[in-house]
């Protein structure tokens, strides 16, 4: 029996809970970045590689070969009886058992612990209690994974839509974790996602330390599910656009980062609409399949709860 866990912390007191087999703590961040599954695997670990040390300041060599190794555990689960995916209701943990359907396809058994509460924070005993309570996956959860996994890495992301208007049977969290993806999008009012947003707001409202503004960002239970790191990457490209909307001064690389954070006069105009954050700036970032810039630009319309194709910003 193998058992994939969204981080170390579940995968430990998994262990120490007496939970019978293998576990395998998945580290990645599919939530940023290029996830193009196409790509040949040698390809596929060499963008995501890339990406991740550049973004989180980690060795490449370092993170290529972990990646390489992570991919081959997951090539070596369907010698197993029954991988159990252990994942809670939140935007992050959802990217990545989306993924993890995609590549176990061959697997004689999945079982699923889908938590709607944070795994970390329990007991060992209520961690062994959810092992016995876990179920099978169910052909309907597959079909709708196998789709949600295609949407979510398409160059188009207008292929979201269809999962943001009604909960899909057997599957609860996948419309509202689609929808918090979806509005990650720059909004129509001010070329802000709603991660950006948040934080721009929090500054705004006095949060000026990291530790203050990552609480208020994602409220008990965090359902974008972001660590530090993650959540700092979002600031940071904040402050280093060509037209930054904060400032950032401190220490960065601090655990946790010890940084204060300030809104530009351009922060305080686009929380007022007065200006967009895409048009001033020249935008080239990833959200799962779709790589937006100046000339392929879609929006998130918060109203309509779509997202829509933006004509290219004007030079």
């Amino acid at each position: 029996m193998m058992h994939f866990h969204n981080g170390d912390v579940s995968a430990l007191l998994a262990r120490r809970a007496g939970v019978p087999g293998r576990h395998v703590p998945f580290r990645e961040s599919l939530v940023g970045g290029p996830v193009q599954p196409s790509l040949p695997l040698h390809e596929w670990v060499e963008t995501r590689a890339a990406f991740l040390s550049e973004q989180y300041g980690e060795h490449l060599l370092r993170v290529r070969n972990e990646l390489l190794e992570q991919e081959s555990v997951i090539d070596r689960a369907h010698e197993e009886e029954e991988v159990v995916l252990w994942f809670e209701h939140d935007l992050f943990c959802l990217v990545h058992l989306l993924y993890l359907f995609s590549r176990l396809s061959k697997v004689r058994r999945i079982s699923l612990i889908w938590c709607a509460e944070p795994l970390g924070a329990q007991s060992e005993e209520d961690i062994f209690a959810r092992f016995d309570s876990r179920a099978a996956v169910t052909p309907a959860m597959n079909s709708a994974a196998k789709l949600a996994w295609s949407a979510f890495t398409s160059a188009d992301p207008t292929s979201l839509n269809r999962f943001l208007s009604a909960d899909v049977a057997d599957f609860p969290f996948l419309r509202d974790g689609f929808l918090l993806h979806a509005s990650r999008f720059p909004s129509i009012r001010n070329g802000l996602g709603e991660v950006e947003r948040r934080a721009v707001e929090g500054i705004d409202a006095g949060a000026s330390d990291f530790v203050s503004l990552f609480t208020r960002f994602d409220q008990k239970p965090p359902r974008f599910g972001f660590g530090d790191g993650e959540f700092l990457r979002h600031l940071k490209h904040l402050a280093s656009a060509a037209v930054p909307v904060i400032t950032i001064m401190g220490e960065e690389k601090a655990n946790p980062p010890k940084a204060l954070f300030t809104l530009t006069p351009a922060g305080r105009n686009m929380m007022e609409g007065k200006i967009d954050f895409v048009e001033i700036n020249n935008p080239s970032f990833w959200l799962g399949g779709t790589h937006l810039t100046r000339e392929r630009m879609w929006r998130w319309d918060g109203e309509q709860r779509q997202i829509v194709p933006s004509p290219p910003a004007a030079s």
